[in-house]
């Protein structure tokens, strides 16, 4: 951990003069950075909901509330942070605090002086403290304070990124001073120093190759800007399944900084699609906000890291920030595991979706944020382009074009070797306006039934699907009923058969179909790899529910039966899922709808070893083209069983489903990265199968950090930090940050008999 992150003080309390150095802060709470203040709740539905307005008639006007938009957490109001540090400060050095993002509308005093501060909570910004530090000890302190219904998600609360305090000469390279680009295999670098004496200074720049062996240096003199060019022969490329990363060096006095970048070319044909490195490669995308499941908004390494395997298992190449500026940390790691991005900057212009939203600094801080979004982010060969949008109101109105062309116009003037891009949902009404002209890629929103009518009318526009599918369920939720009852339910899930999306939006079954029948469009960025808190489309009014259900992995990282529908679509894997659990206890005799996703083109389904019939993928019916389907299959208990086959019958793999016992212990799997630890805990049979309707309560104990635990259920308000959860369709999770052995303990009661499971993991 960063030194300068860790015994900051915190307090939620109202503090006249807290940035005063006077003022007593023994009674704060320590905390280390980042830090979310609103996650660990409690949850209510009196925290920030939003109040609706409904006209459908346009004559009668209602009114309701909708108490999980932003997932219920009281991350409204004020909090207060202090840093007291010690600076061995010579004059004439310069220093700056640096924060990757503070939600929100920050202030920051240095030594009780107003010294900076920025109001977006998404912007990465640098303060200049040199003018009020001193050598020994000093005082940082910081505001941070969310508006009522200023966002249309969780945002999160305080300083939830990366914080660094740079000491450095008062001639040093500049705050995200440093750009590179490629031509080939050609090197171009432009430096920018802070230079106050105005006399010439020497810089020297090294080309390191992946394995950090010195390619070539130069040293050159100037004042403020410093271009160098390097060639790299045969440089090896970067893409996805291959991110090779080479490293500048730039040292200038004692100020050394290591900046990674890749050698790639991109292309964006509007026939043959998405090319790199003169290979076509489908987006096979998903669209993330910035939460973090069950530690809210503050950064993690490890965590981002472990969602973004989970996503690579099923074959996911690409990245939306949707729908803001990324934490840095996470282009970094898209970087060294070869994920492509586009970083989103606003999901807001003039025009507002919530009453405090970002539409009341765009005026302001609009060109400011965007430019300073890709002045941090434009040496990171994940990034391929631009958004200046998402589903932007101004779609709808006369200025829309105007504010557009001014957005892509700063692109291109901070960085020419990249498109721009939006998320457009109303493509008609970007069309007539002119909006649709202006951004180099379109990004469809929800529009498969339109790609072959726009391509055959704008031939030269290169498109992809931004956003897609948008489909909802509830992980091991199912209904009997399924294909009588889509959507609401009264227990406020959703079944997990993959069939129930949001309104305007769509199956993933019928984007694949756009696709496959266009095959000029570039890909696809599905809503969303993860659950995330708030927006619990369709539940508004009801409570309590705290987070969505779009997610193809729920809010915990575990996987919904979705997952190996893309699996089978995206990878090369043998994927052959059967689904729903095969415990229908009442249902005897009575038909259960029953589906298998598999890679495999022929599948048979069995009951009990008797045949239900073969199927095959048929492309004139969509929901038998990317799944196989049995509609009815009479309910009796045993055995649910699917074979693949090949043309002549063989048996090429086989899955199958038990009828559960009754719980009888505790499995647990687990997973590390770096330091954390993710453990999944099934309640099983004797035999070892999921009991699906489990539900009872697992504690946890650990000889490391319970970080969290959770079961990924929509409708829980149980704190995250709390070291418990009661079991969701039969699984739960504990997040675990610990050393390189650590014991993870479940205990739980079953059937009145204590039970506990312990496991070491190295």
């Amino acid at each position: 951990m960063n030194p300068f992150e860790q015994n900051w003080l915190f307090t939620r309390e109202e503090r006249n003069g807290f940035e005063r150095e006077a003022l007593d802060d023994h009674s704060w709470e320590t905390v280390d950075l980042p830090h979310d203040w609103a996650i660990a709740g409690p949850f209510s539905k009196d925290n920030d909901p939003e109040i609706v307005i409904v006209d459908p008639t346009r004559n009668v006007r209602t009114t309701y509330c909708h108490p999980g938009r932003t997932g219920g957490l009281p991350h409204v109001g004020r909090g207060f942070y202090r840093k007291h540090f010690r600076l061995d400060w010579k004059p004439g050095q310069s220093v700056r605090v640096e924060f990757d993002g503070i939600m929100s509308r920050s202030e920051v005093f240095c030594n009780g002086h107003c010294a900076g501060g920025r109001p977006s909570g998404y912007a990465s910004f640098a303060v200049d403290l040199t003018p009020f530090v001193r050598n020994g000890e000093n005082l940082l302190a910081v505001r941070a304070e969310n508006l009522p219904r200023a966002s249309r998600w969780y945002p999160g609360a305080g300083i939830y990124r990366h914080v660094r305090l740079a000491v450095t000469d008062s001639v040093h390279i500049a705050y995200h001073g440093i750009r590179i680009h490629t031509e080939g295999d050609k090197v171009f670098l432009r430096t920018s120093i802070e230079n106050p004496t105005g006399k010439k200074v020497p810089l020297t720049t090294l080309l390191l190759d992946p394995s950090g062996k010195e390619l070539s240096s130069e040293t050159s003199s100037g004042v403020t800007d410093f271009r160098t060019e390097f060639e790299c022969k045969n440089a090896e490329r970067w893409q996805p399944g291959s991110p090779v990363l080479y490293t500048i060096v730039s040292i200038l006095g004692s100020e050394r900084i290591e900046t990674r970048f890749g050698f790639r070319d991109l292309v964006f044909d509007p026939d043959k699609g998405f090319l790199i490195n003169g290979v076509s490669m489908k987006f096979q995308g998903m669209c993330l906000h910035h939460d973090l499941g069950l530690v809210g908004a503050a950064v993690n390494r490890d965590i981002t890291r472990h969602r973004l395997n989970l996503l690579a298992s099923i074959g996911c190449n690409a990245i939306r920030t949707s729908h803001n500026p990324p934490d840095p940390e996470m282009l970094d790691l898209c970087d060294e595991l070869g994920f492509l991005v586009i970083c989103e900057a606003f999901d807001e212009w003039k025009r507002p979706k919530t009453p405090r939203g970002y539409n009341l600094l765009f005026d302001e801080w609009g060109e400011r944020d965007l430019r300073d979004m890709i002045r941090r982010d434009a040496n990171h060969p994940c990034v391929m382009m631009w958004s200046i949008g998402n589903e932007i109101d101004e779609q709808y109105y006369p200025e829309g074009p105007a504010v557009a062309r001014r957005l892509c116009d700063i692109c291109h003037d901070e960085d020419p070797t990249r498109p721009t891009t939006a998320g457009l949902n109303n493509v008609d009404d970007s069309l007539t306006g002119g909006l649709f002209d202006v951004v180099d890629v379109k990004g469809f929103n929800y529009k498969p039934y339109i790609y072959s009518k726009y391509h055959a009318a704008f031939p030269e526009a290169a498109v992809y699907s931004s956003e897609s599918a948008s489909t909802i369920s509830s992980r091991g939720e199912y209904s009997g009923h399924i294909f009588e009852e889509l959507g609401r339910k009264e227990n406020r899930q959703i079944d997990s058969f993959d069939l129930c999306n949001s309104p305007g939006a769509t199956t993933p079954d019928h984007e694949f179909k756009g696709q496959d029948d266009n095959p000029f469009v570039m890909g696809e960025f599905v809503w969303t790899g993860f659950d995330y808190l708030g927006e619990p489309t369709p539940y508004r009014e009801e409570w309590p529910v705290r987070s969505s259900f779009y997610g193809i992995f729920d809010l915990c990282g575990i996987p919904k039966d979705r997952a190996w529908l893309y699996r089978s679509r995206w990878t090369d894997r043998k994927v052959l899922h059967l689904m729903p659990h095969w415990n229908w206890e009442g249902f005897e005799g009575k038909c259960i709808p029953v589906q298998c996703y598999s890679s495999f083109r022929r599948v048979e389904l069995f009951v009990n070893g008797v045949s239900c019939g073969v199927h095959a993928k048929n492309p004139k019916k969509l929901f038998g083209t990317y799944r196989h389907v049995w509609s009815r299959v009479p309910y009796r208990p045993g055995v649910l069983k699917v074979n693949a086959l090949d043309d002549d019958g063989k048996i090429l793999a086989s899955t199958e489903i038990r009828t559960a016992g009754a719980p009888d212990h505790l499995e647990m799997e687990w997973e590390r990265c770096g330091e954390m630890v993710f453990a999944t805990v099934s309640v099983v049979d004797r035999d070892g199968n999921l009991c699906p309707h489990a539900s009872g309560r697992i504690d946890f104990e650990s000889s490391g950090k319970i970080v969290a635990a959770d079961a990924g259920d929509p409708t829980s308000v149980k704190p995250f930090p709390l070291p418990h959860a009661n079991a969701f369709h039969g699984k739960c999770a504990v997040w675990v940050r610990g050393p390189e052995t650590v014991s993870i303990v479940a205990k739980t009661v079953l059937n009145g008999e204590e039970k506990q499971l312990q496991m070491i993991a190295k």
